[in-house]
């Protein structure tokens, strides 16, 4: 009788633990990781070397609905949620070729270092080089991911944090000239870390800490803020927002956007660093970008936004402080 009920228990544990493998478990191959619950992927990393770049997609609340947008046909080398430079030294490293899915400038990388966590957390360690078609390395980055694990409403967050070296002939990072600058075009600027967001049926709406974005000119807006928020609904129900929070350090307070949201479903929202001027890196010189993009079910407010800032900023001087 005993052996019977030892026997019941330990199969109810193995169901219970199978139960739980099922709810939340990690997804790892050669080329990608991804934390999945209840079977559906909520986010994904992929580091495949035959991709042209580093990449999140989907990026979802609780493996709901997908809130980036993959290589859609109009911009086949827009990733979901990545980064790429515009031009260094001249070399375009942003546009792919249609045919051979290839950018005049090489982003290339090792295989990542990667730690992940029971309760969905991971860090993501990879260097990457920016290599001219030349052959020579325009520049160098370490880049390090933070994914905090889903709290119980499915929200998390990502610490970006990419720490570039020049090269030996120095970098030029430049971009397409902005609107007001010799041969400006509207759009102008874009050049960092970048989301190509969910299409239609969804809709989209932008937020700041200083309120709503509404100066959409030609489907396109340039707020200057610590963050944004985009928030993206169907029929008037949130299936998900996602934010990018700019460390002051990268390029002030009060730091540059580049955002597309126009009625066609073209969505993007861009950290366009270089947007204020051209910067020329001197050799070995460094850049350190950080950021932080924050995943929640609700739509960001200015107000949520801003205390997500205050306290992201928060965060950071008790860190320094130990």
């Amino acid at each position: 009788m005993k052996t019977n009920f030892g026997r019941f228990v330990v199969a109810m544990l193995v169901i219970a633990m199978g139960l739980v493998s099922v709810r939340a478990a990690w997804q790892r191959d050669d080329g990608s990781l991804a934390w999945t619950k209840d079977g559906r992927v909520v986010w994904r990393f992929s580091f495949d070397p035959a991709k042209g770049k580093p990449f999140f997609h989907p990026v979802t609340v609780a493996g709901g609905p997908s809130l980036t947008n993959f290589q859609p046909k109009d911009h086949p080398w827009h990733y979901g949620l990545w980064f790429s430079w515009k031009y260094i030294n001249g070399a375009n490293y942003w546009e792919e070729n249609r045919e051979t899915g290839r950018a005049q400038g090489a982003t290339r990388w090792s295989a990542p270092e990667i730690a992940t966590r029971d309760d969905g957390g991971a860090t993501i360690r990879m260097e990457l080089r920016y290599v001219h078609p030349g052959g020579a390395v325009d520049m160098t980055e370490k880049r390090t991911l933070a994914i905090s694990a889903p709290a119980n409403d499915g929200s998390y967050a990502i610490e970006w944090t990419a720490d570039f070296t020049a090269g030996e002939a120095g970098a030029v990072l430049n971009r397409t000239p902005m609107p007001g600058e010799p041969d400006g075009q509207v759009n102008g600027g874009y050049a960092g870390l970048s989301a190509r967001l969910a299409s239609v049926p969804f809709t989209m709406d932008v937020v700041t800490p200083d309120g709503p974005v509404k100066n959409f000119e030609h489907d396109r807006a340039r707020p200057a803020a610590a963050a944004v928020g985009c928030n993206l609904s169907e029929n008037g129900e949130s299936v998900g927002a996602i934010a990018i929070l700019s460390d002051p350090a990268n390029i002030g307070e009060k730091a540059p956007w580049y955002l597309i949201n126009a009625a066609n479903g073209f969505r993007f929202a861009c950290a366009a660093v270089l947007a204020p001027r051209i910067r020329t890196l001197p050799p070995a010189a460094k850049w350190a970008l950080h950021y932080r993009i924050a995943v929640q079910p609700e739509a960001w407010t200015p107000e949520s936004l801003g205390a997500a800032v205050a306290k992201w900023s928060g965060e950071g001087a008790a860190a320094k402080a130990h």
